[in-house]
């Protein structure tokens, strides 16, 4: 299935997931799915903040997909770093990218949450199909006014509209659920635990030599953007305050942010 087949998959499947929630009834963000859903794109795509992380992500990234530093990262990883055992890894690392996986798995998990009265595990869900939902127009707008292609393909150099790689769509769903996780979790070191299992998807396509770094990177700050959109809704019907992470040259900034 070719990655537009699937950001496709992706988003049929989450438009009918938000919808069978209003059946609980017990929570407005839950009870009015088309609201929730709408606040989520305004958050992504028409708050400033948003735009401005979004711009400066895509600014960052342009720098190793549009000089040798992402031919560079590819050759000496597959040269030094690749072997049988980091290739084992990334057939699971890879797995939680796989929309067809995924996307049931929330569903599942929803439904057992709710079953057994676990409000965590519903919310974790919920917000994790959320995030998916409201990254994926950015994802395929991306893939293809990037137009990068593959490594086999040639350099990573943009081409818009010549190809739909220049995002990888692995490393996006893949990361969405430990990010969402991260999010969720008081615990600092349980925070920084799950930031870095939401890395492994993109990883394991720098490692199948599927996608260069700046392409999985792109992939991975999609997801946390749209998770981050998700929070903040939340954050807005609740009053609390959220800290975030903006790429800079040579760092990152991070930021706080509180509705009063």
């Amino acid at each position: 299935m070719s990655r537009l087949s699937r950001a496709a998959v992706v988003s049929a499947a989450l438009l009918v997931f938000p919808a069978t929630l209003c059946l609980a009834g017990e929570d407005p963000m839950i009870s009015h799915p088309v609201k929730t859903v709408l606040l989520d794109f305004g958050n992504y795509y028409l708050a400033p903040s948003s735009l401005l992380r979004l711009g400066i992500g895509v600014a960052v990234d342009a720098v190793p997909a549009n000089t040798n530093a992402d031919r560079w990262i590819r050759d000496k990883y597959q040269e030094d770093v690749r072997s049988k055992g980091t290739d084992d890894v990334a057939k699971v690392a890879k797995v939680p990218g796989t929309a067809l996986v995924t996307i049931p798995v929330y569903v599942g998990a929803y439904g057992a949450g709710y079953l057994f009265r676990n409000a965590t595990i519903t919310d974790w869900s919920q917000r994790s199909a959320r995030a998916t939902l409201v990254g994926t127009p950015a994802l395929l707008i991306l893939q293809g006014a990037i137009g990068s292609g593959r490594p086999e393909d040639g350099n990573s150099h943009w081409k818009p509209f010549h190809g739909s790689h220049g995002v990888s769509g692995h490393a996006y769903i893949g990361a969405v659920p430990f990010v969402t996780a991260a999010e969720m979790s008081g615990n600092p070191y349980r925070k920084g635990l799950f930031f870095a299992l939401s890395t492994l998807t993109g990883l394991s396509r720098i490692n199948d030599d599927a996608h260069y770094f700046s392409q999985a990177a792109l992939g991975w700050y999609l997801a946390y953007l749209s998770c981050r959109a998700v929070s903040r809704g939340i954050a807005e019907t609740a009053g609390q305050t959220q800290f975030g992470v903006v790429p800079v040259a040579g760092g990152a900034a991070v930021t706080v942010h509180r509705v009063f």
